[in-house]
């Protein structure tokens, strides 16, 4: 089977760190080709194996017609059994989903919460002609997820694949890894919390960061550890202005399972998830997670055994849980590490699901 995935960018975020392990994974068995459109962020292509094809068709940023044929020459030419879009991809592959939903299939991730992201305005009609012009089916990436998509598309064919990352393994960073967290560190009993995500108004991390002061200020040894771009923003000036002492920026780093390791909790802010990437690496790693409750969150966090799920979005339940994570950090670990072993997150799993619902 000849796949090819399409994705706008290979920047440091969820649904592109999802296609690079497709593609791997993909790859051990199959013909894979990624197309990449746009000429902007490649943090994740070292990471795509020998075995997978790269296409960067170098579009620059924004849209147009030319941009759209040009994505119908690639289709072509490449002459795919499958086409699988994902995110803001699907603007500019519609119109070669239009053109050729017959003579390939085509699928289409859903990355987001459906209400909030795949509903009204320009994203909705992109679904609706996918669907109805373009013959395509649609993928959800999590119960919650899953049961969003079929209030609003009831009509719609879909399927719902969990996530799936690769496993854990060390980097050859491991061991400054261990020594760079250790140094976040007040003393041997601080616990060391860990959140990953770029600066963005919808990860919520001012509710993040005031959450944090409040329990540092109530006397609790803890470190908050930040991976993530954009951080140099306005948005990010403005939180490294509030944040306290023992609050960390690190920037992007590729090897975030070392983090996890050296890490007690993983902590989820966010306003609007589909499934994310993070919350599953947190559960391969065996560590427990502290989250608001968004989509994804609320189907992988088993609430008070593998980690705690806030009853809303304010600082002070955030607060509250932070503070009882602390607490019952000891058992939170661990039952997170006994469910580690058992996760159906792996990304073997995501790759074989995908294949049977290709074939269909």
């Amino acid at each position: 089977m000849r796949i090819l995935e399409v994705i706008q960018s290979l920047g440091s975020g969820g649904a592109e760190r999802l296609v690079v392990d497709l593609c791997n994974e993909f790859a051990k068995t199959q013909e894979v080709y990624l197309l990449i459109l746009k000429d902007v962020e490649h943090f994740y292509m070292p990471q795509v194996t020998n075995n997978v094809k790269i296409i960067e068709a170098k579009m620059p940023v924004g849209g147009s017609i030319k941009q759209l044929i040009n994505c119908c020459k690639y289709i072509k030419k490449i002459n795919p059994d499958i086409v699988h879009f994902h995110s803001r991809a699907r603007y500019t592959i519609l119109l070669a989903n239009i053109l050729y939903g017959k003579k390939y299939k085509f699928y289409m991730t859903i990355h987001s919460d459906v209400f909030k992201s795949y509903k009204s305005g320009l994203s909705g009609l992109q679904v609706k002609m996918s669907a109805l012009l373009g013959h395509t089916k649609f993928i959800t990436i999590s119960p919650t997820n899953y049961e969003q998509f079929k209030q609003v598309y009831p009509r719609y064919r879909q399927t719902m694949i969990r996530n799936g990352r690769a496993l854990p393994k060390d980097s050859i960073e491991n061991a400054n890894v261990e020594y760079e967290v250790n140094s976040y560190k007040n003393n041997c009993n601080t616990l060391v919390f860990l959140h990953v995500a770029r600066c963005q108004e919808v990860k919520n991390q001012h509710l993040l960061i005031k959450s944090i002061n409040n329990v540092i200020k109530k006397g609790e040894n803890i470190t908050l550890l930040i991976i993530g771009t954009g951080f140099d923003s306005k948005l990010g000036e403005d939180l490294k202005s509030i944040s306290c002492s023992n609050i960390h920026f690190l920037g992007t780093r590729e090897n975030v399972y070392d983090y996890m390791k050296y890490s007690d909790a993983f902590l989820l802010s966010s306003w609007q998830e589909g499934m994310p990437m993070t919350i599953i690496e947190a559960i391969l790693s065996g560590i427990p997670i502290i989250s608001t409750p968004v989509c994804g969150a609320i189907d992988a966090i088993m609430d008070n055994i593998n980690g705690l799920i806030c009853t809303d979005f304010t600082e002070q339940s955030y607060t509250e849980t932070l503070l009882k994570g602390i607490k019952e950090i000891n058992k939170l670990k661990t039952n997170a590490k006994i469910n580690a072993d058992k996760s159906p997150w792996s990304i073997k799993s995501c790759a074989e699901s995908h294949l049977k619902w290709f074939i269909k």
